[in-house]
């Protein structure tokens, strides 16, 4: 985002009498942090506690807000938002009901509707004639709507549910072992997944103590490429086959990324955590506020020499840029609205009498009006948004080989397309697939 932000108050073709500027909060993917945050974001107050002076009192209200990236925390914001009108851009909320325009009028998102990857999954387990699938999903709003519309959408193939299962977000032993037991006495082979991957790896952790290694995966997008879950089971997700949203390669990002110091890192708490775990060290002036346990705090200080040039670490990673561009696309859609309401003709506007929007004050519900309208092109990708706020989908397929050095090799081997028609939307390329077993027969 502060990429993104910073790039476009360097061009002169954008906003160019117009800076952007933000401020970022942790929502801690936790509903009464989210909102807390988001009600001092919309009134422009500080976090108490936090050394705030007298004059962080008088800082801008934030007239949108990006985020959040769970659908149910985005749902409480909204929810407790109402009466600010504020526009909510979500860059990873995928709930089909979120589309409810009545229930949640001032959201937008640039990630696609679960209503498209359900479609897409649907199609593609009826693409490789797979009738007898089980279907598992962390109990959460995400969930449970995403597995109702596939039960709904994959009868219309034919595909019959071995079992559905709902397991808790917090897997006790006895839910976890309910839950393996469900696996193991079905007949089925293919199991689609609806979680992050926090959740799912408690039960690939015990999928493999239980010798449970011959299922095919099918992911949902929250985890079709967390490569975090590779390491320690990748006999179990080898061939594993998932849509993926769309990736962008931003130019620069990267070089931008690994250009953090020791001493441009103690400007964010977020940063300077990055730094203590990279390097081992503690940053002098840390305004890192998290505990640390006892060994941690026996750290030595960083030396300055430290450089993520010289170390690997998924912060700078840019091979998969798939959740953080929808951040970026999120921010130009901003950009985009606003450009267009200060470069408004009076008589030409939106509003009442042909009236433009205000940019001083600027008013949230003027904001959001111009950003249902918005359209632009983005690093080739035209991006676009119906009339539910939701951007067209469009998804990646990707499945998980395993490359010479044994690493995870995310391998795209087709697409989904919602804006194609119904017989060119899905194309797969089955030969370049790596099946769990060798071949599709061997899973069917």
């Amino acid at each position: 985002m502060t990429f993104a932000v910073m790039e476009i108050n360097q061009r002169q073709n954008l906003l160019p009498n117009l800076s952007l500027g933000y401020h970022i909060r942790d929502s801690c993917d936790d509903i009464p942090v989210s909102v807390k945050g988001s009600l001092l974001l919309v009134n422009g107050q500080p976090e108490t506690g936090r050394g705030a002076s007298c004059t962080d009192v008088h800082r801008q209200p934030s007239p949108v807000i990006v985020g959040d990236a769970a659908s149910g925390v985005s749902m409480a914001v909204l929810r407790t938002l109402g009466s600010f009108s504020v526009p909510l851009v979500s860059y990873f909320a995928s709930c089909s009901c979120l589309s409810n325009k009545k229930d949640f009028p001032t959201f937008m998102r640039t990630m696609p509707s679960d209503q498209f990857q359900i479609k897409a999954l649907a199609r593609l387990v009826h693409y490789f004639q797979w009738t007898w699938v089980g279907v598992i999903g962390v109990e959460s709003d995400y969930a449970r709507f995403a597995i109702q519309l596939f039960l709904k959408e994959s009868a219309k193939y034919n595909v019959c549910p071995a079992y559905v299962h709902f397991y808790p977000v917090a897997l006790t032993r006895e839910a976890l072992k309910e839950l393996v037991n469900t696996i193991r006495a079905s007949t089925a082979t293919v199991i689609l997944n609806f979680s992050g991957e926090s959740e799912l790896q408690t039960i690939l952790k015990e999928c493999m103590q239980q010798n449970i290694t011959h299922m095919q995966w099918i992911a949902s997008e929250a985890w079709a490429t967390a490569k975090a879950l590779w390491g320690d089971y990748s006999d179990i997700l080898q061939g594993t086959l998932g849509f993926a949203i769309r990736k962008g390669e931003i130019p620069n990002l990267g070089n931008y990324l690994r250009g953090l110091n020791t001493s441009t890192v103690q400007a964010s708490e977020f940063l300077t955590e990055l730094w203590e775990e990279t390097f081992n060290c503690r940053v002098n002036g840390s305004l890192n506020t998290h505990i640390h346990k006892e060994e941690v705090q026996k750290r030595g200080p960083c030396s300055g020499k430290e450089s993520l040039d010289n170390v690997y670490t998924s912060y700078a990673d840019v091979t998969q840029l798939r959740v953080s561009y929808n951040v970026y696309k999120a921010v130009y859609l901003i950009a985009h609205a606003l450009h267009d309401m200060s470069t408004c003709v009076p008589g030409q506007g939106p509003f009442q009498n042909g009236t433009c929007g205000s940019l001083n004050p600027l008013l949230p519900w003027q904001l959001l009006s111009y950003m249902k309208r918005t359209n632009f092109t983005t690093l080739g990708e035209d991006v676009r948004f119906d009339e539910n706020g939701d951007p067209i989908a469009s998804y990646d397929l990707m499945n998980w080989q395993v490359a010479n050095d044994g690493s995870l090799e995310l391998a795209k081997v087709g697409f989904y397309d919602a804006s194609l028609r119904e017989d060119r939307d899905l194309v797969i390329n089955e030969s370049v697939i790596m099946w769990h077993r060798g071949n599709k027969l061997e899973m069917a």
